[in-house]
């Protein structure tokens, strides 16, 4: 683990940075000095002093005349003036990136080294983030298998992510990890190089589009100018496996302008360590880049495609069903199932383009698209009332009761299903439901480096358009006895929604006092166009929804470079969340308010820290405030088509966070974090109480965070020599609070009867977790064959028992949750998990 010091400073980035200066080429200069690429820019940004280089000089090279007066001349010839145009330009450059410099905050840098010892079979994306402090992150299986991510108590869905300086999360708002794209990824482990993670409120030119909590910047796998391929394989537990190969072209070419190519593909497959959750995904990557106008420009094309297969749980297991057989226990597929397949499409085509010592300009265009198909299933003896679990809370029969001629859903030209006739009862025919949708997203994001003596301008924005639709059909049965008929069990059929985002904006790095003292005061506006035509159904009124809406999200930050190594920081700013494009809707009885969509939801945050850096010792610490205003709140009744969507709740988030890194020797090096958060519910409201999403209730005014440890901490010792490295890592997750639900005998109004709310006196036990990695280069004499690595991977080392989720769940029974007794249920967390894996490098 290594964490960025966004002051300039960084034990971390340090002979990175002298290794740079003194290597320094013009166009890995200007690569580096450009927008996108933002981890090599703070790498070379993090010299613990400034030296300003002085100006070049021509100096003659070529042969020496004799003139008359016995004055000398000097001849240059062409490539003599070649080597002096590039010595003017390396300086150039070179003072750029020195003069670069980003201000602080508490952001942490996940490098490669960090991505290898999560094992990209065993582990995901949420794992790796879970390096990072105040980071809560945990999935149902190895790979990209239902994870959940909670960045100082903020949801994933109200958190950005972007790959290359393009936007991942989606426009229109998600319903959070629960059951969303939950097998498969845009992007994995394999495909990255890097990692940063901005928690609370990044700059403008690093916030990504919509976030109240922090944004996640991935940097794709990039190619290298030495020619390579890889082939690779593994096996590991739970029978879990994978294969994949790596094609590097190096530099085609000679020259500056050489373009050079990466292609990667991987395909990997797991029984999943819960009984009845396999998986399979294959992933593919291709990443060219073309210098030209004298390596001064470069132009990208980066396609990623991955898809993903396989079962994962719905509900958590019950504990005494875990006691009574095995740990790792679940319920078999006979009883109930819910499978789930992801298909993800990236394309960016990116440009950097230098236009004189003072201009740079970035641009990138990008397409992607996703689909996802649902294939649930429970058995009809275990939604009828008298089963002691709840074996697939999704089962339609669970929310709606009896939808046939009888209810509010029964709708003639849109849905005519009699689950009775057709199967007997309403348990048979509303035991499957079978769900599709797609989302297609298109844009470009532009920006505008200005470079001045004391002033690093940025201005740039994001232009882009999301569009999505879907559909999902009820029936009884399995497999080729389900109907899709459209007009007939088509719950859900057609509509739509379409979000234009508009943002810009413009940050000025203000450099004083000899580059000691750093401000930077930013301005951004976002804003959208969003419009729904609600899907057929019985429960929304089938017609359209639009509105614009704008926000303006002032940001400055301050640090100043302090004698003793200190440096004292001070960022503060405001972040907005646009409501998910879901809430444009209303019921057929609409309660007050629902035909009017919720404003978005807004953050000011404030960060003050302190860092210590030298050669051997890097420590920070930072105290963080969050405020979140206007938090969206909605109530759903099924059973009677009511839908209601407003701006009523809001939350409190407090904290601190210390982070540190100490080189024992050249070779072995320890690093660590520790984060203390506090979570509080500042308003009284109706809304998804769990961090997955996935437990509607209330959130009660003054009551904390479910899911969320008040404590966490990483450690780890890294050791570095010749063909062998090695990792062994902690992972500290402290005491966090469980939920239950409101049931009648507590609840004799009625009012909240079923609603899931935090339980203040139930905790989840802590757990520590170890982690090993190990790998070994053997090299081989071969003119073809150049080396073989293996590497060891053991994940939860000492098989630690732990839930990673609990709580108490009930039975429920065709749209009805007040039934006693509640039973305790849990998410277990990976149990020890091993994996040994070869790269033979050609």
């Amino acid at each position: 683990m290594s964490w960025i010091n966004r002051s300039g400073k960084g034990l971390h980035m340090k002979n990175k940075a002298g290794n740079l200066r003194r290597n320094l080429l013009m166009f890995t200069a200007c690569t580096m000095v450009s927008a996108v690429g933002g981890a090599a820019v703070a790498s070379a940004q993090s010299a613990p002093t400034m030296v300003t280089p002085t100006a070049v000089t021509p100096t003659a090279v070529g042969p020496t005349a004799v003139t008359p007066g016995g004055a000398s001349s000097t001849t240059v010839t062409p490539a003599d003036e070649n080597a002096y145009q590039i010595k003017k330009i390396h300086i150039l450059y070179q003072k750029l990136l020195l003069r670069e410099k980003d201000l602080p905050s508490a952001v942490t840098e996940l490098n490669e080294q960090d991505i290898k010892t999560q094992n990209p079979t065993m582990g995901s994306v949420q794992t790796l983030l879970k390096m990072a402090p105040s980071v809560q992150a945990y999935s149902q299986g190895p790979g990209q298998s239902a994870p959940t991510l909670a960045i100082r108590g903020v949801k994933n869905d109200e958190l950005a992510e972007t790959l290359d300086g393009v936007p991942l999360t989606s426009f229109q708002g998600a319903s959070g990890d629960y059951l969303t794209n939950n097998v498969g990824a845009p992007v994995t482990l394999n495909e990255i190089d890097a990692a940063n993670v901005y928690p609370g409120i990044a700059p403008p030119e690093d916030q990504g589009f919509g976030t109240i909590g922090g944004t996640v910047a991935y940097t794709s796998k990039q190619p290298t100018d030495d020619r390579y391929a890889e082939l690779e394989g593994g096996i590991g537990s739970f029978d879990t496996q994978h294969i994949g190969f790596v094609l590097n072209t190096g530099k085609m070419g000679t020259g500056v302008d050489a373009p050079k190519a990466l292609m990667m593909y991987d395909q990997s497959q797991t029984a999943g360590y819960v009984s009845n959750t396999n998986a399979q995904y294959h992933n593919f990557l291709f990443n060219v880049q073309k210098p030209y106008d004298g390596g001064l420009s470069k132009a990208g094309l980066l396609v990623i495609f991955n898809q993903g297969k396989g079962f994962i749980q719905t509900t958590p297991t019950p504990v005494a069903e875990i006691n009574a057989n095995k740990w790792t226990y679940n319920f078999p597929k006979s009883l109930g199932f819910y499978n789930q397949a992801g298909k993800f499409l990236t394309v960016i085509a990116s440009d950097e383009t230098y236009i004189n010592p003072h201009l740079i300009f970035n641009g990138s265009l990008f397409y992607q698209h996703s689909d996802d198909t649902i294939d649930s299933y429970a058995a009809p003896s275990t939604v009828d009332g008298t089963f002691p679990y709840s074996v697939n809370v999704q089962a339609p029969a669970n929310f709606y009761g009896n939808i046939g001629p009888s209810s509010y859903h029964y709708s003639p030209g849109f849905f005519t299903y009699d689950p009775i006739a057709a199967f007997g009862s309403v348990n048979a025919g509303e035991s499957s439901e079978y769900t599709k949708g797609w989302e297609n997203k298109i844009g470009f994001v532009p920006r505008l480096n200005i470079f001045l003596p004391h002033n690093t301008i940025a201005i740039g924005g994001l232009i882009a358009k999301e569009s999505s639709s879907g559909a999902q059909y009820i029936y009884g049965g399995t497999g080729a006895q389900f109907v899709q008929d459209n007009g007939y069990n088509s719950f859900i059929l057609g509509g739509g929604a379409q979000r234009t985002v508009y943002v810009g904006y413009i940050s000025d790095k203000i450099s004083l006092l000899d580059n000691k003292l750093i401000i930077e005061p930013a301005a951004r506006v976002t804003a959208a166009y969003t419009s729904t035509i609600t899907q057929m159904n019985s429960y929304y009124q089938n017609v359209k929804y639009q509105n614009f809406t704008k926000v303006g999200e002032p940001y400055i930050g301050i640090s100043y470079n302090a004698p003793f190594h200190l440096v004292p920081y001070v960022t503060a700013g405001k972040g907005s969340l646009f409501s998910p494009t879901a809430d444009y809707a209303g019921g057929l009885d609409n309660l007050p308010g629902s035909t009017h969509a919720p404003s978005p939801e807004i953050v000011h945050a404030f960060e003050v820290g302190m860092k210590y850096d030298t050669p051997r010792l890097y420590l920070s610490a930072d105290y963080y405030y969050q405020q979140v205003t206007d938090a969206f709140s909605f109530y759903n009744n099924y059973a009677l088509s009511q839908a209601y969507y407003a701006n009523q709740g809001g939350f409190l988030l407090r904290g601190v966070e210390v982070a540190g890194k100490y080189r024992i020797t050249p070779e072995l090096t320890i690093s660590g974090n520790a984060s203390y958060n506090n979570t509080d519910n500042t308003a009284s409201d109706f809304a998804f109480v769990t961090l997955q999403n996935d437990q509607f209730g209330y959130a009660f005014k003054g009551t904390p965070f479910s899911n969320v440890p008040t404590y966490m901490a990483n450690i780890a010792l890294d050791y570095d020599k010749g063909p062998f490295s090695g990792r062994i890592a902690g992972q500290y997750t402290g005491r966090e609070y469980q939920t239950t639900d409101l049931l009648t005998p507590n609840d004799p109004t009625g009012q909240f009867s079923g609603a899931t709310i935090t339980d203040l006196h139930t905790t989840n036990s802590p757990d520590f977790i170890v982690n090993l990695y190990a790998s070994y280069k053997f090299p081989i004499h071969s003119h073809r064959l150049q080396s073989l690595t293996a590497t060891f991977t053991a994940l939860n080392i000492i098989d630690t028992k732990y839930f990673t989720y609990k709580y108490n769940s009930e039975i429920a029974y065709q749209g009805t949750y007040s039934i006693l007794p509640q039973y305790e249920s849990g998410l277990i967390g990976p149990p020890r998990s091993l994996q040994l894996d070869l790269v033979a490098k050609f």
